[in-house]
């Protein structure tokens, strides 16, 4: 197995003509003459180490032999100690004044001399090719996707046995060097560890060494390329998504990062790491149980995830329930008796609609409350909850509230699915099916939306939420302002 597989990109200085104590660089116009010289008379040159010094660019070869060296790889092995077990080289063929052609030949020849056994090339632009893109194809037009599968079967092939991971983006066309990034990033295998370097050029201070330096903490672009994919992935309801994405980054460098945790906190109804920030993300911990639920309900919608849709759908109204419960009852806090609940404002449960005679009858199991235990002349009920009969008869005799019923009627239908879903395959016929009667029912719309339905308006305005269809378009638009400034608790 490769332990260490260095990925080189080369371009028109990765090869250099080497006088005494000067390394010269070919003239750009020159550059495929002089390689073609190189490769036509294998005997007029000598691989050298690299001077330190830079001189004038070279136009022609002197009287042979020629000294040939190799600046920007020397500083590579330098940098890694020479520890290199592979090493692919991505370079360019073609038939123009300006390519290096040979440059990948010689490479492999200094990299056999230092030791590195394992050389494999990938001409991504061969003899017949000219152009990097296709201006007459949109799908061409920045780079060739016969150009772009080259590249990638290259690197995936090199790849699929490593264990560290080297990638030298030194030399070549811009466009190549991300790319080759990206699909090292892409093809790494789980758990390999990924350095990114690039080469100092040791001729701007005082005649140094060329100086490779890592890249893998400090490169910009990474986090500015995963705010905008975490924001997308964020606005299409996909808050586990974001976080996937940008978990590997350092909060206190990247503070933007906390808001993404917070949207997976949410969504996975964990407990906040943080106290949530005054404003409008502090939905995602609103003290209504109802709100959040509508809100998972809306992403789910967002994601088009109708399973965790439906099975929101229900949720909201077992939230709006205990909601409005919880301004009329209180749970014990003795850990032995949790299910225990006193009457803390309003008339206590009685009569044939909500207090069970304890017979056994299916009428009794109707009824919702039970009464346990009396302590110190107070009554503590149990409280059921279930599907049908008891729910309804809390939110028509004991809560009184014509919305939290008229839901209660309407979730018939989608109290079955969210047990079709429960407790078997949703496959695509029972999911479009799903929607289909979800949108008859008015509880989603035909856009995919759950909070401005009339329904699930009017019961939140109830739970005193004035304007819930505004509620995640006011998030995600705090969401955006965030990460666009980078910032989690900005004041701006």
């Amino acid at each position: 197995m490769a332990q260490t597989v260095l990925i080189m990109t080369c371009g028109q200085t990765d090869v250099q003509f080497a006088e005494r104590d000067v390394k010269r660089e070919f003239e750009k116009g020159q550059v495929g003459a002089l390689h073609d010289r190189m490769q036509a008379q294998p005997d007029s040159w000598v691989l050298v180490d690299s001077p330190d010094l830079r001189g004038l660019s070279i136009r022609e070869f002197p009287e042979a032999p020629w000294t040939i060296c190799t600046p920007k790889l020397d500083a590579i092995l330098a940098y890694l100690g020479e520890a290199v077990d592979s090493l692919l080289i991505l370079e360019t063929q073609r038939n123009i004044p300006t390519d290096p052609r040979f440059a990948g030949a010689v490479l492999e020849k200094r990299a056999r001399s230092k030791g590195i056994a394992s050389v494999r090339r990938c001409a991504y632009l061969g003899p017949s090719d000219r152009n990097l893109e296709d201006r007459d194809s949109p799908l061409d037009a920045i780079i060739r996707r016969d150009v772009v599968r080259r590249l990638e079967e290259a690197i995936r092939d090199a790849l699929h046995d490593s264990r560290s991971v080297v990638v030298a983006t030194t030399g070549g066309m811009p466009e190549v060097k991300v790319l080759v990034k990206e699909l090292v990033r892409l093809h790494a295998p789980p758990g390999v560890d990924l350095d990114e370097v690039e080469v100092d050029d040791g001729a701007r201070d005082s005649g140094q060494p060329d100086k490779a330096v890592s890249r893998k903490r400090v490169d910009p672009l990474e986090p500015i390329r995963l705010r905008k994919q975490s924001l997308s992935l964020i606005e299409k309801g996909n808050l586990i998504g974001a976080w996937g994405a940008v978990q590997h980054l350092d909060a206190q460098s990247h503070p933007w990062v906390l808001v993404v945790s917070w949207l997976r906190c949410f969504a996975s109804s964990l407990p906040f790491e943080t106290p949530l920030p005054v404003g409008a993300l502090s939905a995602l911990g609103h003290r209504r149980m109802a709100v959040r639920a509508a809100l998972r309900v809306e992403l789910a919608l967002r994601a088009g995830d109708i399973p965790r849709a439906v099975h929101g759908t229900v949720a909201f109204f077992e939230a709006a329930l205990w909601d409005m419960l919880g301004e009329r009852i209180e749970r014990s806090t003795d850990p032995k008796r949790r299910r225990y609940f006193r009457i803390k404002s309003g008339d206590v449960p009685s009569g044939d609609k909500l207090l069970r005679r304890g017979d056994g009858s299916e009428a009794d199991r109707s009824r919702p409350f039970e009464l346990k235990d009396n302590v110190d002349g107070v009554d503590w009920y149990w409280v059921y909850d279930g599907d049908g009969g008891p729910a309804a008869r809390i939110a028509q005799y004991f809560l009184k509230s014509d919305h939290l019923r008229e839901l209660d009627g309407t979730l018939r239908s989608a109290r079955e699915l969210r047990n079709d879903i429960a407790h078997n395959e949703p496959t695509p016929e029972l999911m479009n099916g799903a929607r289909t009667r979800m949108e008859e029912a008015h509880l989603w719309s035909t856009a995919g939306t759950f909070l401005g339905q009339p329904l699930v308006r009017l019961l939140l305005a109830d739970l005193g939420e004035t304007a819930p269809e505004s509620l995640l378009n006011n998030l995600l638009g705090e969401v955006r302002r965030r990460l666009l400034l980078g910032e989690a608790r900005c004041t701006v």
